[in-house]
């Protein structure tokens, strides 16, 4: 298993592995194959790695057209939205998505926000190799915008950054994306563990969990 340092659903913390995506993968696996490795490893090596080795799953994955058919899929572990955001009391407050096209937009390489802004035809992108790159640009008015989830956004603001919502842009749906030489029947129950840690609840705990949690 792969993932990537993206607070609230993976990050590190005290050494450890953690998160809300962490916490339903770490149950899942515990039941259908308990001697798996996880590991956090920049987003675009994990994406890439997923893909050509047949023992290997990323998550947090967004679910996405171009996406579909390259993995075999356990979902959701995560139903969230894209948003842009941009500095506390910065100038960047387009009303519309062709409005922002004027804006400088900072994605991270491989992510969802990347493939959305390059789908949707967006002229000025700054591409860093992570989302704490991206928003060290944005601080440091390098960019205009940039692409985050809200639950992440939520969780930096808990965490004092001068952030703010600027545009809702897409709900998007994450789960874990498997290379599709994972046999199906592991797929398979994989999936039936996920569907019971939300049909009873515990998913939802687990997301309450780290509402407010920072690394």
């Amino acid at each position: 298993m792969l993932t990537e340092e993206y607070s609230p659903f993976a990050f590190t913390r005290d050494g450890e592995i953690t998160g809300s995506s962490v916490d339903q993968v770490r149950r899942i696996m515990a039941e259908v194959h308990p001697n798996y490795t996880l590991d956090i490893v920049p987003w675009a090596r994990a994406i890439a790695t997923a893909e050509t080795d047949p023992a290997t799953c990323v998550f947090t994955t967004t679910l996405l057209p171009e996406r579909a058919e390259r993995f075999k899929w356990v979902a959701p572990l995560n139903i969230d939205t894209l948003m842009l955001v941009g500095r506390t009391g910065g100038n960047a407050r387009p009303l519309s998505l062709d409005a922002a096209k004027a804006f400088t937009i900072a994605v991270y390489k491989g992510d969802s926000g990347e493939l959305f802004a390059i789908n949707k035809g967006f002229p000025h992108l700054d591409t860093a190799p992570s989302i704490d790159l991206s928003l060290k640009k944005l601080l440091a008015g390098r960019v205009d915008l940039v692409l985050l989830t809200r639950k992440a956004y939520d969780q930096l603001r808990e965490q004092g950054q001068p952030l703010e919502a600027i545009l809702d842009v897409e709900t998007t749906r994450s789960g874990i994306a498997c290379n599709k030489a994972v046999p199906d029947l592991t797929i398979a129950d994989m999936q039936a563990v996920l569907d019971r840690l939300i049909a009873d609840g515990t998913q939802a705990e687990m997301e309450r969990r780290y509402e407010k949690s920072s690394k």
